[in-house]
This record gives structure tokens, sequence and C-alpha cells, in this order.
């Protein structure tokens, strides 16, 4: 098993078929191939006088560790090595030390071991990043080239060790989750080893090979997401769904296939459709699976998409007739206010308990030829949507009787009153008193009539008083209202007129409500003509007659 999980290790590594999915790793171990272009002997004299001056060209390799604190930063622990490699120095003419045009074969090695920051960003497979190292380097160049030179005058061996710093970039390559090449690193290197040689020494170097990866977070598992269009359809009407996913490798075709929860669902790319005709109202959805067939592990992603078909409403209507109160015979309109809340079509149709109604559209005509009088008639319009759901409303109309054709109330002759005192032609006597007792409970029993005193004269009084007959008339009112009768009939219902009819008497009419009073008379000043009760003095004209 182990052997297996081995073999697949290495193929996925050699074929590249994983991206390096996870975010940072923790830990990274590289392990390179160097070489060194190294600034091995070099000398100026103190006057500044050129001398000589070798670089070696050395080879070697070594690895680190790489502690990730994020996915930008981290700290890089460094060991190198070069082996020995040696050159033919030549002594130049004028060195002070040694025979001009000598030579001497000098070998060396090298090897460094430093630490710093490293600063990486990740853009898909690809890892720039930079780097800054300090530490330390050994290195036996220059005290075999001490020896080998036989400095005169000198004496004192340099050191093997040295300070050393390193500033440079690189670049990873992820092949999978746990394996990257670096197909170069390329660095400035400084050492300072300190002789009678040149006490700085500044190098480049190149660095290629492969980094081992660990820890950080779990690959990103592959996912997807789906949206449906339209969200709200009606039964019959297609939804369109489409997929996009994530973190698949880009390499590898996906395949995809199409569920749904009602309907029948087609599609086998990042676009599926669905069927409803038929479906029921309510709440549905469409899935998709993505599949990358070539990846054993984490290899599928699913999502859904929610759609509703929706439910159908009902139209709404509201009736209203105008008039609402006709006359038989007469017409009125039947108007109806329709809404469809789903946005359909309507369409009207009409009925009525009286029938002849007729219409298109939102309003309709009724006819009440055939209608009777005094009845209601109801009128109905039915309203039908584009989806067979309909509603309906109606409006009462009232058709009123034929008017009631009724005479007039008359007027009711209550009494009449006799004036044949000579010495009081005006006052009301005991056989007056009498009637008028009779006509107040005429009057009592007529509550909403009004009473009607005339009063009139013959010929031979009209001659020789003028107002006799008003007097009369006033006198009996008197009686009625404020009388020793004691009737007290409101004096409001009490009119007095003065009539052409010659008589020494006077008539008191009752005339009920709605009837009118016709005889011909002349209404009574009573601010001149004062009530006068029964025991009252008679007053003497000026010419010695009484009233």
């Amino acid at each position: 098993m182990k052997l297996r999980t081995a073999l697949i290790f290495a193929v996925d590594v050699m074929l590249g078929l994983s991206a390096w999915s996870q975010e940072h790793p923790k830990w990274e171990i590289p392990i390179d191939y160097s070489y060194m272009h190294y600034q091995g002997i070099d000398y100026e004299s103190r006057n500044g006088n050129y001398f000589f001056g070798q670089y070696f060209s050395l080879e070697g390799g070594g690895g680190g560790v790489v502690y990730n604190f994020s996915h930008k930063l981290g700290v890089k622990a460094e060991f190198q090595g070069y082996k020995s490699n040696t050159r033919v120095v030549i002594v130049p003419p004028g060195n002070p030390f040694l025979p001009a045009g000598g030579s001497a074969s000098v070998s060396g090695n090298l090897f460094t071991y430093m630490i710093g920051p490293e600063f990486g960003i990740t853009k898909g497979k690809f890892r720039p990043f930079a780097e800054g190292l300090v530490g330390g380097a050994h290195s036996n160049v220059y005290k075999n080239a001490y020896n080998n030179l036989t400095f005169t005058g000198i004496s004192g061996a340099p050191s093997n060790n040295a300070f050393a710093a390193a500033a440079g970039l690189g670049l990873d390559i992820g092949l999978s989750q746990r394996f990257s090449i670096r197909p170069f690193e390329v660095d400035y290197l400084y050492t300072n080893f300190s002789s009678v040689l040149t006490a700085n020494q500044h190098s480049w170097r190149y660095l290629g090979g492969v980094v081992f990866t660990f820890g950080g977070k779990p690959p990103i598992p592959p996912s997807a997401s789906c949206s449906a269009s339209p969200t709200e359809i009606w039964s019959g009407a297609p939804v369109t769904a489409t997929v996009s996913t994530q973190n698949f490798n880009p390499k590898h075709t996906v395949t995809y296939s199409w569920t749904s929860s009602g309907g029948r669902a087609s599609g086998t790319g990042e676009t599926g459709s669905v069927e409803t005709t038929g479906l029921a109202p309510g709440s549905y959805s469409v899935s998709a699976t993505a599949t990358d067939t070539k990846e054993k592990k984490n290899n599928t992603a699913t999502c859904s998409a929610p759609f509703t078909v929706k439910q159908p409403r009902a139209p709404t209507a509201t009736c209203s007739a105008s008039p609402q109160t006709i006359k038989p015979g007469d017409s009125f309109t039947l108007t109806v206010a329709a809404e469809s809340l789903d946005d359909s079509t309507l369409t009207y149709s009409y009925s009525s308990s009286a029938g002849n109604i007729t219409g298109t559209g939102n309003s309709a005509t009724e006819t009440t030829t055939s209608a009777n009088a005094g009845s209601t008639i109801t009128a109905t319009a039915n309203v039908v949507d584009g989806r067979g759901l309909s509603t309906s409303c109606s409006a009462a109309v009232t058709v009123q009787p034929f008017p009631v054709v009724t005479a007039p109330p008359e007027v009711i002759s209550a009494g009449e009153c006799k004036f044949n005192m000579s010495n009081k032609p005006g006052r009301v006597d005991n056989e007056c008193k009498a009637v008028l007792d009779e006509v107040a409970l005429q009057v009592q029993r007529q509550p909403n009539g009004t009473v009607v005193v005339v009063g009139y004269t013959d010929e031979q009084e009209t001659v020789k008083m003028t107002q006799l007959a008003g007097q009369r008339a006033v006198n009996v009112k008197y009686y009625l209202t404020s009388g020793e009768g004691g009737a007290g009939i409101d004096a409001s219902r009490v009119q007095v007129k003065a009539g052409t009819v010659k008589s020494k008497s006077a008539k008191i009419y009752i005339v009920p409500e709605g009837a009118t009073f016709a005889e011909e008379s002349t209404v009574i000043d009573e601010t001149k003509v004062k009530g006068q009760p029964r025991n009252a003095p008679a007053k003497k004209s000026k010419k010695g007659s009484s009233n």
C-alpha cells in the first residue's frame, strides 16, 4: 500500500496533474544544485595599485528549511556547500610581497550557513519570492593561498571563517500539494574573510532544485454554484439553469449532469433546462453535479437553485349601478372595475334578474320595460381571465312604484256663532260660547291642522262699522286661545279673516294638513284689532253706539 501511494505521488509529480491548491504550506524544504562565481583571491595595495585577482567557479548544492507565518512571509534557514576547485594564481608585476611573474596553484572550498526572512506571493501554480539572509561562511581558499604564495614580510594565516550575507530572487512552480520545482534562484553573496588579501568578497550564485511542502491548510475542495432563470414561472414555462465551478483542475475536462425536484431536467453541459408542463404550483429546485473523472478524491461538486411555479390568482371585480333608483321603463348602466393580479386578459359577460341587459367590455346597459314597479333588479357581471379563473360582482337597482293619486283633505266647517246683541254686536255670547267649546274639542282632535275664523257683517253693519267683521273673528280667537272656556289653543294655529258674505256671524273652519282654504277673505291685522273677553264692558262710540 505504501509503495502504491508512493508511485501515485511520483506520477502525479512527474506529470503535474495537481495544482498547488493549499493556501500556503507551513513548512518548505528546498533541495538544490548551486553554481558559485566566487571572488576567491583579490588584492589591492595600500597606495591603490592593483596587484592580482582570481575568481573561482564553484559547484555544489545544499538545502534548507522555511517556516511560513503567512502566505507572504516566512523565515528561512539555509545550508550550502561547494566542492574544492584549484586555480593557478599568477602574480602580476609590482607585487611587494611576491616575485613578479610567479605563480602557484590554489584550491579551496566554500560552505555557507545563513538565516533570514523570505517573502513570496502565490499566483496559481507560480510563487515568486525574495530573500535576505545573514550568517557565516567557511572556506580554506585564503589559508591555502597564503601558504602556497609565500608572502614575504607578513606573518599570520587568515581565518577560515567569516561573516556572510545573501540577497536574491527566485521562482517556485507548484506541481502538487506537496511538491514544487525551483527553476532558478539568483543571489548576491557577500563574505568577509579578513587577511592580507581583500577583506570583502562580492560573489554571485545560482540555485535550482525542488521544494517539498508540508502542513498548512488542507486542499480546497472543488465547489459549484447554480442559478435558475426565471425564478418564478407559470406552469409550462421553461426554466434555464447554469452552473459555475471552482477549484477543479483547469487541465481536466469536467462533466455535468442535471436533475430537478419537479418537471423534467435535461442538459450535459454548464447549462441545463427544466420542462414544467403540468407542474403544480409550489417551490422546486434544479440541481447540477460536476465531476472530474481523472481525480480520485475531491472530484465532485453539486449545487442547487430554487424556482417557483406560481399559484394562479382569480381576478377581482366590483360593480356599481348608475342610477341606483329608476322609474319603470327607464334604463341604468352597470360598470365593472376588474383587475387581474397575474396580468392576464379579462373577458366580461352579464346577466340580470329582469333580463334585457347587454354590454361589452366593462360596462352594460339594462332596460326596465319588463320590470315590475316597486321591484329590485339585481345586475351581475362575470369576469374570466386567460386561465379560466373567474369572479363575479352584482349591483342592485330599485324600480320606483307607480305614484298613488289621492284627493287632498277637505276643509272642515267646525261651527258658527251668531252676533245678535245690539249693545255688544262683536262679543261672544253664551250661545256662541257653547259653539266654541265644541269647536275646541274638534281642534284638539286635529293636532296638525290650522283654524281659520272668518267674521262677517250684514249690509247695515257694514255701513255703520267697517271693522266689526274683523272684531267678531278676533274675539272668537281670543275665546279659543285665552278665554274662560280654557281651551288654550295655540294662537299660532288660529288665523282671523274678514269675509265678504253679508251676515251677523263668524264661521270657524278646521283646515287639515295638506288642505287649502279657498274662501274669499281678508286677513285681519291683529295689531290694530285686539281680542276682547266676553265680560268686557261695551265701549260707547261718539254717536252713542256700542260694540
